[in-house]
């Protein structure tokens, strides 16, 4: 098929040259690949546990019990789900649903994933004989903040037991009701949050991008068909946004009335623009106008559907927008291989294209319905049909400008052949003074280079202690602030620890100020070479005195640390012109997760108080610093 395809095209002017078609399989190929990269990589770091086949639920009119009826009844029908994928389909009861967590390490942090962002009510209980650990109430008929963490995704904290947990379960939605669970430790979960998250701003960041330089394509050109792809580009972000989860975290966290229909009006909002886009794109009045007719009624149809979601209930219109957009899909699909037999051009990439991302889109719709069972999440699905296909409708608009840009150069060159000699003189001209210009140009840019450079070596000799070369204060103190931040932000850990060389005034007044500055320049040196990790720093903070900044480290990894820095320190003397001469030092540290609630020089100053311990309890020693308050 694509050899007929490079045959037919081999001699069309339209396209230029074969080289066209070579561009668009490379971009089918290369859509292809960072698709299904990216769902590799969002897959790649697995959770410790799916939590599916075996676990029991409950239905039916006894599924408006209270926890405390489940309790008490020992004879309710529970029964026992066979399948893997817990998807109920659409139904308008709740669903109660219960398992036991055994085998947890209960030294270890462990979260509890629901991966599925569109539930309306949700709440769960962790029992241990019967007896209430914790209970969560969350879901899209509340607030965001009602979240206990603000995650797109519904995470639980497991309380920390070393006995078997039992999890009870209660949700309702009006939309399709599915239950994936995944057990998840905390650290993990971490790896895995940052994939998912670079993954979905690199897709979101290219949707805005699209979006974007065709808005200014449509104020530059004022052809509409360009303002008819940035409401489609919008609309499916918007989409793809809410079926994450993203739309409720960061767009509008309070508007529950918009959240329980976001689906449904973003949906039949990118519909009707892609429809009005593939009508303007592809000219199909030129060809027939029964299919233009059609292709405007079934436009106002999703026109329609938007307007009347605003009013209906939400179950009634997902479940009609679902079941017309399947038909629609072969519809669309049908009219582009039309066309494409019919020798429209662009109508063969735009058949690839839209085929791409109608068949994924059909294929989330049939999963939504319960008709199928799909091994990859339906939206990680419409991602990689909508990565496709945004690459081919980009080729496709960049055609259609080549088409223009073929006009314009046809119009040139018949100017030029009436008046060739003026061109020439013109061209002449104009070439010397764009190779001034450029001349120009390429001088400014080496002098900006060098200016930049310059700026940047300064820059980094202003971070560097000139007797030791490790970072100075000034560094410190500006790496210091980020890292506090950065703990704040994302609840990790941050050591930071004070090291003073022991009796160092005395050193430097027996064998002289020389040897003072060797001393600590072999102190710095040392200490650098045992911080393994790039994140890890040490700076000279004044004197004889050092500051480590640690983040991501607890109080048991940076007492071992700081344990084997005085080790080593005391058992290497260092060597100057007066002789050998051995050095101890003594060190405070502080481990605590930064909370809002803490100045941001507080650990600064619990650490200086720790080291004030640390000598004042006899030297050569590592002391920590231990609150009288508990903090986060």
């Amino acid at each position: 098929m694509v050899t007929k395809i490079l045959a037919s095209l081999s001699g069309n002017r339209l396209l230029g040259s074969r080289w066209l078609w070579f561009i668009v399989l490379s971009a089918v190929l290369i859509g292809s690949y960072a698709s299904v990269s990216m769902l590799q990589a969002i897959n790649g770091t697995q959770p410790q546990r799916e939590i599916d086949r075996g676990i029991e639920y409950l239905s039916g009119a006894e599924a408006n019990l209270s926890l405390d009826s489940l309790l008490q009844n020992d004879q309710l029908n529970w029964q026992t789900e066979q399948r893997r994928l817990l998807s109920y389909g659409m139904q308008k009861e709740p669903m109660w649903f219960r398992f036991t967590l055994s085998q947890l390490d209960y030294r270890q942090k462990w979260l509890l994933e629901i991966d599925y962002a569109l539930l309306d009510s949700l709440r769960i209980w962790f029992m241990q004989d019967n007896r209430l650990l914790s209970d969560y109430s969350t879901g899209d008929s509340l607030p965001f903040r009602s979240r206990n963490i603000a995650s797109e995704k519904f995470l639980f904290p497991i309380p920390q037991s070393d006995q078997p947990v039992t999890v009870y379960i209660r949700i309702q939605s009006s939309g399709s009701l599915k239950l994936p669970l995944k057990l998840w430790d905390m650290e993990q979960y971490l790896v895995y949050s940052g994939e998912h998250g670079l993954m979905l701003g690199l897709f979101f960041g290219f949707l805005v991008a699209m979006g974007l330089s065709n808005f200014f394509f449509f104020l530059t050109t004022r052809s509409i068909n360009f303002l008819f792809y940035c409401g489609y580009v919008l609309f499916l972000g918007l989409t793809l946004m809410t079926l994450h989860g993203i739309g409720y975290k960061y767009l509008w966290p309070e508007n529950i009335w918009l959240q329980g229909r976001s689906v449904v009006l973003f949906a039949n909002a990118t519909m009707f623009f892609a429809v009005i886009f593939s009508r303007e794109l592809l000219s199909v009045h030129r060809h027939s106008l029964l299919v233009d007719r059609l292709l405007k009624i079934s436009a106002l149809v999703f026109l329609g559907l938007f307007l009347l979601s605003l009013l209906l209930p939400y179950w009634l219109m997902i479940k009609t927008f679902l079941l017309i957009l399947i038909v629609e899909v072969f519809f669309i699909c049908g009219v582009g291989i039309w066309l494409w037999r019919r020798g429209v051009a662009i109508a063969r990439i735009y058949t690839i294209a839209w085929t791409t991302l109608l068949l994924t889109a059909m294929f989330a719709s049939l999963e939504t319905l319960d008709l199928i069972s799909l091994d990859i999440n339906s939206h990680y699905l419409l991602i990689a049909g909508a990565s496709v296909e945004t690459i081919l409708l980009a080729l496709v608009l960049a055609i259609s400008f080549n088409q223009q840009r073929q006009q314009v150069f046809d119009a040139q060159q018949l100017a030029l052949n009436k008046e060739r000699d003026l061109r020439e003189a013109e061209h002449q001209a104009q070439e010397e003074l764009e190779y001034k210009v450029q001349e120009r140009t390429l001088e400014l840019e080496i002098a900006l280079r060098e200016l930049s450079e310059k700026n940047q070596e300064l820059e980094e000799r202003n971070t560097l202690d000139s007797l030791t070369g490790i970072r100075n204060r000034r560094y410190f103190d500006r790496r210091y602030q980020a890292e506090i931040r950065r703990s704040r932000r994302e609840q990790t850990t941050l050591t930071i620890a004070m090291i003073d060389i022991d009796h160092f005034k005395q050193t430097n007044d027996n064998l002289g100020h020389l040897v003072g500055d060797d001393c600590i320049k072999a102190v710095a040196n040392l200490i650098k070479s045992l911080l393994k990790r790039p994140a890890d720093d040490v700076c000279r903070y004044g004197g004889e005195e050092f500051a480590l900044l640690l983040p991501n480290t607890d109080e048991r990894g940076a007492k071992v640390l700081l344990e084997h820095i005085r080790e080593q320190i005391e058992r290497s003397p260092v060597g100057t012109d007066a002789g050998d001469v051995s050095l101890t030092v003594s060190i405070g540290f502080v481990s605590a997760m930064v909370s809002s609630s803490i100045d941001d020089n507080t650990l600064l100053s619990q650490a200086d108080q720790a080291l004030y311990q640390a000598k004042q309890s006899g030297r050569n020693k590592v002391c920590q610093y231990h609150s009288t308050a508990s903090q986060e």
